[in-house]
């Protein structure tokens, strides 16, 4: 008995050995990867969650298949255009061939010429414009489009809720906010619905506005502002105990989760948009990260999850172009078949991803999925 123990155990060893001897084996080369990240202004929250999504992506996959290892050159935005663009200079004279950016939508907008002036292949995890793909050509994006969003409110609202009747509130002051509720606006019309009032909530007084709007027939409330309004908002609605249910736009609940416990509390019930669920069955790359982005609470942030499936892309960008070849990797990452995503494999289409969407219900400071949309 002793004998086959000893050899049972010998077995397991062998192979264990072996597979660790099948772990890719660094080969001392870098390709150095430069990162457009806000981490200070306005925008801070977009850049610091998603470079702790980037760098726990890095951790749980740190070289390609080759052994060459992956290197960030990390620049600070700060939330400013002439910043942005002194950060993009100085990563281009280290001779930086690929790009990563957290940007939103609005600087990104603003950088494309500088962008296409110097046809660096570059990884957009959340700007959101339905034509800033098309702005200079090297430009890809791993997140939804606010016209998918559009789309994905109108027929979550008619087609699951059965509510025609809407008010839409937004913050005129952001180039996102207003396009996503103009949009809205004109396709949930379009197919039907009614628009009792659309309200900018960026002056002072715009509380005070919300409450003068005739809301006794809406039924749903489309909310395309920030996490700051938002708050605001929820609170009126809380303490004025009105009973219309309210559907708001992707990444808001990110931002939530840099709330004091007592606000985040406010947005439990609220409706969003999302790339990502809680309660889907998760692999274990996504328990795995979740893990590595808990020590930070933030282990439900979607900034956080798209940094992840835009180093996925970026990785088989890599292992796929001989050489590094820049043109390789741009035509690829602007066309791809299948790229293994946290939640599920997305492809590229001309340099926009398509992946499932999904209407989440925000329950206990946790995305709990609804419904697949799109």
């Amino acid at each position: 008995m002793m004998q086959r123990a000893i050899l049972f155990m010998s077995i397991i060893l062998f192979f264990t050995a072996c597979g660790e001897n099948q772990k890719i084996r660094p080969s001392s080369k870098v390709i150095k990867v430069g990162v457009l990240a806000p981490q200070s202004g306005v925008s801070e929250k977009l850049g610091m969650q998603s470079l702790l999504g980037l760098n726990a992506a890095k951790k749980m996959n740190k070289y390609l298949k080759n052994g060459d290892e992956i290197i960030f050159e990390i620049m600070d935005t700060a939330s400013d255009i002439n910043s942005t663009k002194n950060a993009f200079s100085k990563l281009l004279k280290k001779d930086i061939k690929i790009f990563i950016s957290f940007m939103n939508t609005t600087d990104t907008k603003a950088m494309s010429d500088e962008f296409k002036n110097h046809k660096v292949p570059i990884i957009s995890t959340l700007a959101t414009d339905n034509n800033i793909t098309s702005l200079d050509g090297y430009l890809t994006q791993v997140c939804i489009d606010n016209n998918t969003q559009v789309l994905v409110a109108s027929h979550y609202i008619l087609d699951e809720k059965f509510i025609e009747n809407v008010g839409i509130i937004y913050d005129k002051t952001s180039l996102y906010s207003t396009s996503l509720a103009n949009g809205f606006n004109k396709y949930h019309t379009e197919l039907g619905g009614k628009i009792e009032f659309i309200l900018d909530m960026s002056s002072k007084d715009s509380i005070t506005k919300f409450k003068e709007q005739d809301k006794s027939k809406i039924k749903m409330l489309f909310n395309a502002t920030s996490t700051k309004i938002s708050t605001k908002v929820l609170k009126m609605m809380h303490d004025e105990n009105y009973k219309f249910q309210m559907l708001a736009t992707d990444g808001l609940f990110s931002s939530a989760l840099m709330l004091k416990k007592d606000e985040l509390k406010l947005f439990d019930g609220v409706y969003v948009i999302g790339h990502y669920a809680h309660n889907v069955n998760k692999t274990n790359k996504r328990l795995h990260l979740e893990k590595l982005l808990d020590k930070d609470g933030l282990k439900d942030s979607s900034y956080a999850f798209l940094a992840y499936d835009g180093y996925q892309l970026l990785v088989y960008a890599l292992e796929n172009c001989s050489g590094y070849n820049t043109e390789c990797i741009n035509s690829i990452m602007q066309n791809s078949d299948v790229i293994n995503g946290l939640s599920g494999n997305f492809t590229m289409i001309d340099s926009k991803a398509r992946r499932e969407v999904y209407v989440d219900k925000i329950q206990d400071s946790k995305l709990i999925k609804e419904v697949v949309i799109y």
